[in-house]
């Protein structure tokens, strides 16, 4: 992965400007003030760093930044995913600044936040220099520097902490699941009692109630069967005047066939009149009113009104109710076994991640002896003569990676106590001790475009071409961008940049040149001299890029 294209608009004294960035080793180089520095806090932006409106140009509203990433690597992809931003190949951020302070970020053109963004470039860029993005500084960055280093995986450590982390969760759920059950425990329990005690069934309240109303209704039922009786029977009842009507029809069929018919129809009318009545009658007969049935009925329907009432509205209801209760019940006996063997599972975890952290601890300390050696040959290589690196590993509460607190102490003068390098090392002493740390590492898991500033402070000579052949060394793992004033460095570059400002007009414009060979060549000739650069230094020069 690498940085292939930075734009900037209105920043500082920049209008427009586009550099187009190479794999490998990438120098620039410039005349103090020409607005390298301009070049760092456009990434610095990108990086999520602390704006300030007096960065937009004079007379502009807004400034624009913009990086484009190529060829993503699968750990870039995933953290993108990670936080719901798709990507394959190409990656875009872009970050805008207006007048009213309104800051806007966009990664591959959707809005996103600034979290997103530090996050995702932390992972991109390690800005290395006199500017406040230094992750060496970064204490946290050590325990994964040293990882790198031992090659020591925490996946497995990952792993158990998440796990770890759900099954507390899972215990904490359980728990006051078990606290809340048991509080409502005996309420439960009273209501199953209450329907237990009852135990209807389902439409039983309508069958009683159908039945109450038949025992209601019997004096009703029996006057009404007999006045069908009345009706039917006696001197003018209904029987005797369908036989009359019955006997005229039969001397007319005589006389005139057609009211044959109607004699069966009479008859058929007879029988059914007949049938009603004695039906009536035996109905009648059957109807006896069960006063201790009636009472007993009459409680048990006021008996599932209650519950209805409480637990309803329909008595199907209070039947399932009653069955949610008992399961519930039945969860608050075996909750108690299932937090038991959460907490047994857990202690397990606890013992594996006990045993995996001492690992983690043990292949540490050894990894970090070797490291404070093998970093020494190189401090001694990049001018830090006297420096001297510790790690000290302490204990912490258990993460991820383990139960180790790494910090790096430096001591770079002989006879000084060895102090947190944060506190101590310069921008430049910080630059080269990163190289060195690179070097010795390779380049790792961490972020894939190293950006070096004042990397030369305080160097010169055998110590700037040794720090330029580990620059050149470490752009064949990752690319570097390296901002110089040392001709030693510059040579080293596989593609070579100049920032130029010229004036136009009243407004100060800066440009950034890709040089060509020969311009390479005249660039790093006056890098070697403060004058005009003679043809011996121009052949010099040649020879450094390596003609």
């Amino acid at each position: 992965m690498y940085l292939r294209r930075l734009s900037i608009n209105n920043l500082a004294i920049i209008e427009n400007l586009e550099v187009f960035f190479d794999k490998g080793l990438n120098i620039i180089t410039g005349e103090t003030g020409a607005g390298k520095s301009i070049l760092i806090s456009s990434l610095n932006l990108i990086l999520c760093h602390k704006t300030d409106t007096d960065m937009i140009r004079s007379g502009e509203e807004k400034l624009t930044v913009e990086a484009e990433f190529a060829e993503l690597n699968p750990e870039i992809i995933k953290l993108l995913k990670d936080h719901d931003v798709e990507a394959e190949d190409i990656l875009v951020i872009r970050r805008e600044l207006s007048k009213n302070k309104r800051s806007r970020i966009f990664i591959n053109d959707s809005p996103s936040n600034s979290e997103i963004l530090t996050s995702v470039g932390n992972s991109l860029i390690d800005m290395h220099g006199q500017h406040d993005h230094q992750s060496l500084l970064n204490n946290e960055t050590h325990i994964r520097i040293l990882d790198g280093y031992c090659k020591v995986s925490v996946s497995e450590t990952e792993s158990l902490y998440d796990e770890i982390v759900s099954l507390k969760k899972e215990i904490d759920r359980v728990t006051k699941a078990e606290k809340d059950l048991k509080d409502k425990k005996e309420l439960l329990s009273y209501h199953s009692k209450e329907i237990d005690e009852v135990s209807p069934k389902e439409n039983e309240d309508a069958e009683i109630s159908a039945e109450l109303n038949k025992l209601d209704s019997i004096e009703d039922l029996k006057k009404l069967c007999q006045s069908v009786t009345d009706a039917t029977e006696g001197e003018s009842s209904v029987l005797r005047g369908i036989n009359f009507i019955k006997s005229k029809c039969e001397t007319l069929s005589i006389t005139d066939k057609k009211f044959a018919p109607f004699v069966n129809d009479i008859e058929s009318s007879y029988q059914a009149v007949k049938e009603f009545s004695s039906a009536c009658e035996l109905y009648s007969n059957s109807l006896e009113f069960d006063a201790e049935r009636y009472d007993m009925l009459s409680e048990r329907y006021i008996s599932l009104k209650k519950l209805m009432k409480k637990f309803g509205p329909d008595i199907a209801d209070v039947i399932r109710y009653g069955n949610e209760i008992s399961v519930q019940l039945d969860s608050i006996d075996n909750i108690g076994t299932d937090r038991e063997k959460l907490v047994k599972d857990l202690n397990s975890l606890e013992e594996s991640m006990k045993r995996e952290c001492a690992r983690l601890t043990a292949a540490r300390k050894a990894g970090a002896k070797k490291f404070c050696s093998a970093i020494g040959e190189e401090f001694a290589e990049v001018g830090l003569n006297g420096a001297e690196m510790s790690i000290r590993i302490s204990e912490k509460p258990v993460s991820p990676d383990g139960a180790d607190a790494v910090e790096f102490y430096i001591r770079t003068n002989v006879g000084e106590e060895p102090k947190p390098l944060s506190k101590i090392a310069s921008g430049g002493e910080v630059s080269r001790i990163m190289l060195s740390i690179k070097n010795i590492t390779g380049a790792g898991s961490e972020a894939q475009v190293s950006v070096f500033d004042e990397i030369d402070s305080g160097i010169s000579g055998r110590v700037a071409e040794k720090v330029g052949e580990k620059m050149q060394k470490l752009s064949f793992t990752r690319q570097v961008i390296v901002i110089t004033h040392l001709p030693a460095i510059a040579s080293k570059g596989g593609s070579h940049f100049s920032v130029r400002k010229r004036v136009e007009g009243s407004r100060t414009q800066v440009g950034v040149i890709k040089l060509n060979k020969a311009q390479r060549t005249e660039e790093i000739a006056s890098l070697i001299t403060t004058g005009k650069a003679g043809d011996d230094l121009k052949k010099l020069a040649g020879k450094m890029i390596g003609d």
